[in-house]
């Protein structure tokens, strides 16, 4: 028997899956991050503490193969930034995308950027406080050393690429939100690197997602139970994994990732349609003939749904369980109450409701922010009729049920929390050739589906 790996690296935990090369998924695993947070808004994990848990995840999945491991790949929501010394060794800690200590920082180095300009060029709109690019500019300005002698400036998957193989590259997916990739070239953006005096050689390669980036040191053979020589595959962002591993590739169709962010994923043809909509852009399958895709995302949605749950309906570890069975019990529009769930929550209004009603109008305000996101993109067309349902969320029909009602589309389920891996996994068999492209490897991993 035959295995691929493929990672899901989140913002709050890393997921991973075994799988044959005939798609049966035979193990999976999860290990959560610990971050800390820091007064002033820093949010950070040293860098050690983030490779150690991910090579635990990769330990775990390992020891359940029962024959060879033909390679390994993750994909990752990324964004967290980490500066190296001339040894390759942690100069600073792992920025977690989320931190908020950049106030001015970024416009003071930067100075007054074309932004739109930018944002055609990367993908994504940027706003000189969060992601890799504002905070190279607050450690340029609070620690110049450190990026002046800095060996390597990278985000943490490609630091954990490192450790496994000793080598560096990048995808123009995963290198998304570094803000300093063109999408369109694969090549940095020079005007960027001259504004924090970094060279082209303190950052990683930018190479095709898909690529065999190397194989596993034999030291890292103990600690993560692979053979040395592993192929190692350079993965995409996230969402474009799920939508790998659940077969969303083509236009008119949508993936729907429901993780700390939820996250509509759409290919599309044509990407100036994304670029007019400004909505996040990437790659995909664009370098081989195939679709962009874009994204719209009602962040840490999850964890304002998680705030009104454990105020109004339960705060155990079923809680979410619960939600959707009272839900259930309640009738569409909640007998007439109304939430937003990114205003901070109105006791005097809410409890005045059964607790039926309260779950019914947490579930459906939650639906609601989302469809405002896709009439958005529906207006400069792109839209789409059936949708795949993916994260935490898809596994209590409830949800999908309502989606459908809400939205309009027709949806189902693949692979629950497990499709960002699964679609890892994948490019794990595509880049070392047990499938030639993403059609082939859909057709044979997900037949059962």
């Amino acid at each position: 028997m035959k295995y691929l790996i493929g990672l899901d690296i989140g913002t709050s935990s890393v997921k991973g899956v075994l799988m044959t090369t005939e798609g049966d998924v035979i193990k999976t695993a999860r290990c959560g991050f610990s971050y800390t947070k820091l007064e002033g808004g820093g949010l950070e994990i040293a860098a050690e503490d983030f490779t150690s848990v991910c090579v635990r995840t990769i330990k775990e999945l390992a020891q359940g193969a029962a024959g060879d491991i033909c390679g390994i790949c993750a994909a990752s929501a990324s964004g967290n930034l980490l500066v190296l010394d001339e040894e390759n060794k942690p100069a600073t800690p792992i920025f977690n995308w989320q931190d908020s200590r950049v106030t001015t920082e970024a416009t003071e180095v930067l100075g007054e950027l074309d932004t739109d300009a930018l944002y055609r060029r990367t993908g994504w709109p940027f706003d000189y406080t969060t992601f890799p690019l504002a905070l190279l500019c607050y450690v340029k300005k609070h620690e110049p050393q450190k990026l002046k002698n800095c060996g390597k400036v990278c985000m943490s998957t490609e630091y954990l690429y490192y450790c496994l193989t000793g080598k560096w590259g990048i995808s123009t997916s995963a290198g998304t939100p570094f803000y300093l990739i063109d999408q369109q070239t694969g090549q940095y953006i020079p005007e960027l690197l001259n504004a924090l005096e970094i060279t082209e050689e303190q950052l990683p390669p930018v190479l095709p997602c898909g690529s065999v980036l190397g194989g596993t040191l034999p030291e890292m053979e103990k600690a993560c139970g692979l053979p040395a020589g592993t192929p190692v595959v350079l993965g995409s962002f996230d969402h474009p994994s799920a939508a790998r591993g659940v077969g969303v590739l083509n236009e008119g169709e949508m993936l729907l990732s429901c993780g700390t962010s939820w996250v509509g994923f759409f290919p599309i043809k044509d990407r100036e349609k994304a670029a007019s909509a400004k909505a996040l852009i990437d790659p995909f399958l664009a370098p081989v003939g195939g679709c962009w895709a874009t994204m719209v995302s009602v962040s840490s949605l999850s964890e304002r749904i998680q705030l009104y749950t454990n105020r109004y309906i339960d705060d155990s570890d079923k809680a979410f369980q619960i939600l959707a069975d009272l839900a259930a019990k309640s009738k569409a529009g909640a007998n007439g109450l109304s939430l937003c769930l990114t205003e901070d929550p109105d006791d005097a209004n809410v409890l005045k409701y059964e607790k039926t009603d309260i779950a019914r109008a947490i579930m459906e305000g939650t639906v609601l922010l989302l469809k405002a996101k896709l009439d958005n993109l529906a207006q400069v067309g792109i839209k789409a009729t059936s949708a795949v349902m993916v994260g935490g969320p898809s596994e209590n029909p409830m949800w999908l049920r309502l989606i459908e009602e809400i939205c309009g589309i027709t949806g189902k389920t693949i692979h629950g929390s497990s499709a960002g891996a699964v679609g890892a996994a994948m490019m794990a068999g595509i880049g070392t050739g047990i499938y030639r492209n993403e059609a082939e490897a859909n057709a044979i991993c997900n037949k059962k589906e």
